[in-house]
């Protein structure tokens, strides 16, 4: 088939007939399969490829009287079916259930060492101010309500969460660079410093 002979199956379609979509499916069907065979091993999915961008194409039709090449926005698609499979197979994960309990939580990260991380908490530690230093650890390792807080300190609730709330972002920007060091915020009673 001509180039002017799809074109008049893509005008024909694009107006309503929707038979003329036949001679457009017979057209390009080949030709994208054998541009998805380049890139996909098995021919399954190269075909299911194919038909994803056929079907696009169905979607879309009332968008495509802005295409000006009919021929590269139908095989841009293809391309943009293929990267969303690469990006499927690449992404390969596993349950956890299928990990044998051993395996859990034995992830090691050389990088810091307990001590290392302790050091680094209390030099974030030593950023708060000392109201905010002293309400964060009464809340954190006294394991006082924010009410005991309060009533301790001589502050009223809505300023002990202020105080709270601002330690915890001063600890988690000085953090951030360490998640280690955010695990011991989160076990920090265990620590007296």
């Amino acid at each position: 088939m001509a180039k002017q002979g799809i074109d008049s199956y893509i005008q024909e379609w694009l107006a309503g007939d929707e038979k003329a979509f036949e001679g457009i499916l017979d057209f390009y069907y080949p030709r994208l399969l054998i541009s998805a065979l380049k890139t996909v091993a098995s021919r399954e999915d190269a075909e299911e490829l194919v038909m994803n961008a056929l079907l696009k194409i169905w979607q879309y039709k009332l968008r495509l009287h802005e295409v000006r090449k009919f021929d590269d926005y139908l095989f841009g698609i293809l391309r943009q079916e293929m990267v969303r499979i690469s990006r499927k197979r690449v992404l390969v994960t596993e349950t956890i259930d299928d990990q044998p309990l051993g395996n859990l939580g034995l992830v090691e990260h050389p990088e810091l060492t307990l001590k290392e991380t302790l050091v680094r908490y209390h030099a974030a530690l030593d950023k708060l101010s000392p109201k905010q230093r002293e309400v964060f650890l009464a809340l954190r390792e006294e394991e006082l309500s924010r009410k005991e807080i309060a009533e301790k300190t001589g502050l009223s609730i809505n300023t002990v969460n202020s105080h709270m709330n601002t330690a915890l972002k001063i600890l988690r920007q000085e953090l951030k660079e360490y998640p280690e060091a955010l695990i011991v915020l989160l076990i920090s009673n265990c620590f007296r410093i």
